[in-house]
């Protein structure tokens, strides 16, 4: 058995570093085992970047991968404007599937993440900068929300003119999720280690959200499953998105084939039409 692999949010180029040759290790064509055992037939991805020096490197390894696209945002994280104009320029020339990753970031373990009134202006800004090209081009954004699950709420109403809002790493209830979806936001849920990693609430959420709004993603080389930690292995691999969907098979129900045609399904419904407009 084979399947289909999605993964709609990796960092290329912070994997390149950690991983130098995980590009070939990607190619489909070799029939290199997926995760435990499961080889996979089609593979893509969402790549993103936040740095104009990074999206180049990202665009340097189209000729080592299978077709991919690409996101670029103004990361909470780091909530500065030097990279504002060659977003507006990738998000013109629809170089880009999607705006992000976006949003907010309060999670409190750096001075500039806790709430403050500072803070979250500060990150109100360059999220509604970034909305703004998102409803002047037509495309989908990339949601960052840690402990700022409000703020999707609060920006409801813009959401929902736009063609996707994909949730990365999705940390809120299926009951906030029923609520955007309720509300006329056009909302894709994407879930990582988190379901691997002991978050009852995540699981959960995966387990019941609409299956036309389900995602898989890795965040490699970021958000390193359990498993990958217990062997002293302290990043996410590309190839770890089968772990992943594994995890969403199990919490679903659902063989790990359908599951694969279900994620790639929706990930070209979300992304896809960026590129073709």
């Amino acid at each position: 058995m084979d399947f289909a692999a999605a993964d709609a949010h990796i960092h290329l180029a912070d994997l390149l570093d950690r991983d130098p040759d995980f590009p070939e290790r990607i190619d489909p064509s070799l029939a290199t085992p997926w995760s435990l055992a499961t080889p996979w037939s089609r593979w893509t991805c969402c790549a993103a970047s936040h740095d104009e020096a990074e999206w180049y490197r990202i665009e340097a390894l189209r000729p080592r991968l299978p077709a991919f696209v690409s996101s670029f945002g103004i990361h909470p994280q780091w909530a500065v404007w030097k990279n504002a104009d060659f977003l507006a320029r990738l998000a013109a020339e629809r170089r880009i599937a999607a705006v992000g990753e976006a949003g907010f970031d309060f999670f409190g373990d750096r001075p500039e993440r806790v709430r403050t009134a500072e803070n979250e202006d500060s990150q109100r800004a360059v999220f509604e900068y970034q909305l703004e090209l998102a409803e002047r081009f037509g495309l989908p954004i990339l949601l960052h929300l840690r402990k700022a699950m409000d703020m999707a709420f609060l920006y409801a109403r813009r959401l929902r003119r736009l063609p996707g809002a994909v949730f990365h790493s999705y940390s809120g209830t299926s009951r906030d999720a029923e609520s955007l979806i309720a509300k006329g936001v056009n909302a894709y849920f994407s879930f990582g280690a988190s379901i691997l990693n002991g978050n009852k609430r995540s699981s959960a959420a995966c387990a019941a959200i609409p299956a036309e709004r389900l995602l898989a993603e890795t965040d490699a080389p970021w958000q390193a499953p359990r498993i990958r930690r217990a062997g002293n292995l302290d990043f996410c691999r590309a190839e770890d998105l089968g772990i992943v969907m594994e995890g969403i098979a199990r919490l679903r129900g659902i063989g790990l084939e359908k599951l694969g045609e279900l994620l790639e399904s929706n990930f070209h419904r979300v992304f896809d039409g960026a590129m073709r407009g």
